[in-house]
């Protein structure tokens, strides 16, 4: 299995390369604007076809989308409700005032994830989990053993809704409140077994089962 995290940019935030070390399609995830250092990655996988897909459309989330679509004819995966965030992308690159954002492409979304729906990319089958509450369409990308029976240790691409010892923010574009937030968290990902491993958006890896110890954001909610 290939799963390579490529942290990057004024927020340090995590793409991610993933695919199952057989199939020739390779997934790229939230490409920011490290875009010189996914390609250094990139450069070292063999594969025949990209796709690209988001857990939401946060400008240091998605700044490099249409870069790799065009690069590679690479096609674009969201929930649809990240839409409207996508279309302010030029206004927000202007409210961050740094160079690396400068002039961002609206990517054209070529299909949107539904929650609950079982993807078929890299080799792999993964369910979507939208968890909103720091953006309105915001998903984690389950990669369960039901699904995948050679996997060594269950994990979740979980963006920026849940962080080692934190939780993503709930007063960007698109975000609602905190025990909103919490709450789904809570219901969609907190039941799931303790060892999944959680790959967040910025940030080390974690695990469930210690986030449900030990995170003060989810303390008093499990």
């Amino acid at each position: 299995m290939n799963l390579i995290v490529i942290p990057g940019g004024a927020f340090v935030e995590n793409s991610y390369l993933l695919n199952d070390g057989i199939s020739e399609e390779l997934i790229l995830i939230d490409p920011g604007s490290q875009i010189n250092e996914i390609e250094e990655k990139i450069k070292k996988i063999s594969f025949k076809k990209l796709v690209i897909i988001n857990t939401h459309a946060h400008l240091d989330h998605v700044y490099g989308v249409q870069y790799f679509k065009k690069k590679y004819s690479a096609k674009f995966y969201i929930h649809e409700f990240e839409v409207p965030i996508l279309n302010v992308m030029v206004e927000a690159s202007n409210r961050f005032g740094l160079e690396e954002f400068s002039n961002p492409e609206i990517p054209n979304v070529d299909s949107f994830i539904n929650d609950n729906e079982i993807l078929s990319f890299g080799g792999f089958k993964f369910t979507s989990l939208l968890v909103p509450g720091h953006s309105p369409g915001s998903l984690c990308f389950y990669f369960s053993k039901q699904n995948n029976s050679n996997l060594e240790n269950e994990f979740i691409i979980c963006g920026d809704t849940v962080f080692a010892g934190s939780v993503g923010r709930v007063d960007l574009t698109g975000g609602t409140n905190m025990e909103d937030l919490v709450g789904n968290i809570t219901n969609k990902i907190m039941n799931l077994p303790d060892e999944t491993i959680l790959f967040p958006g910025h940030g080390p890896e974690t695990q469930i089962g210690i986030e449900k110890k030990s995170n003060p954001f989810l303390l008093g909610y499990i």
